[in-house]
């Protein structure tokens, strides 16, 4: 599935402060991306786990703590 950053940030912007972008996406992980810039794509099964590849600077603004 692929989702418009502009989506995401919105998505995000509903949520409460804390919330990672794993949290928002359901995903175990979100990986940084050097060459995405405005998309997020989440691919349902990656070694039996739910990830999200997003734009390292979009990552790195949620990220866990």
């Amino acid at each position: 599935m692929r989702l418009k950053r502009e989506a995401v940030e919105a998505m995000m912007a509903g949520r409460p402060a804390g919330t990672t972008l794993e949290e928002a996406l359901g995903v175990y992980e979100v990986f940084a991306s050097g060459t995405l810039a405005d998309e997020v794509y989440v691919l349902d099964d990656v070694s039996g786990k739910r990830i999200a590849i997003a734009p390292a600077a979009l990552r790195n603004k949620y990220r866990k703590e």
